[in-house]
């Protein structure tokens, strides 16, 4: 009975290291054979067409081997067609079937061309004259719409009121307000970057 009990585990590790060995030499049989396999289905010689021969020109040369199919006209260029053939013709046939249909318009449309040194004097006395009375509904960029010209151009002429600017400040201070310790490093970092750049240029 004692001997049993002694001869029990023995066995189980030896059936447990056999079992690994014969694993271990079943998976590198397998990856040596299937690697052997793959570096035989690709060695493949080339084929006799692209081999140079004895009559083969000496210059380059356009070697032209379409895979084995039935000849088509579509597929087979014009330049290796006789003059005399009659695929030539079947294949002017086939491409004037196609015809081809414009192209829809331009979704992008040109700027228009600004017109330089048109402006008058009443015309800038007029744009200083809107820009003053209503700085809200006439914009930098209404007024250039409207007199055809930049919006450079306007703000060259005429300056906003100061009851405007004020009010701008007072939007960009409210938007300062909110940031947080990291936005405000980074635009202060923005502006010294700025400031440095203009130095160094």
């Amino acid at each position: 009975m004692d001997v049993q009990l002694f001869g029990r585990p023995a066995l189980e590790l030896l059936s447990k290291r056999l079992r690994r060995i014969i694993s271990l030499n079943t998976a590198t049989r397998r990856h040596e054979s299937s690697f052997r396999r793959t570096k035989k289905a690709l060695n493949i010689p080339p084929a006799a067409s692209f081999l140079l021969s004895k009559n083969s020109p000496i210059q380059d040369h356009i070697i032209f081997n379409p895979p084995p199919s039935a000849p088509s006209v579509l597929h087979t260029p014009l330049k290796f067609l006789p003059k005399e053939d009659k695929r030539r013709q079947l294949l002017v046939d086939s491409a004037s079937k196609f015809t081809r249909t414009p192209l829809p318009p331009p979704i992008q449309r040109p700027k228009p061309d600004l017109q330089r040194h048109h402006l008058s004097e009443a015309d800038v006395e007029e744009i200083r004259r809107l820009r003053t009375e209503n700085p809200e509904k006439w914009s930098r960029n209404k007024l250039a719409k409207k007199f055809n010209c930049s919006s450079l151009f306007i703000v060259s002429i005429c300056e906003a009121p100061e009851s405007k600017q004020e009010l701008e400040k007072a939007k960009v201070e409210a938007v300062r307000a909110r940031w947080g310790p990291r936005r405000t490093m980074a635009r202060e970092d923005r502006v010294k970057r700025l400031a440095l750049s203009r130095r160094d240029g």
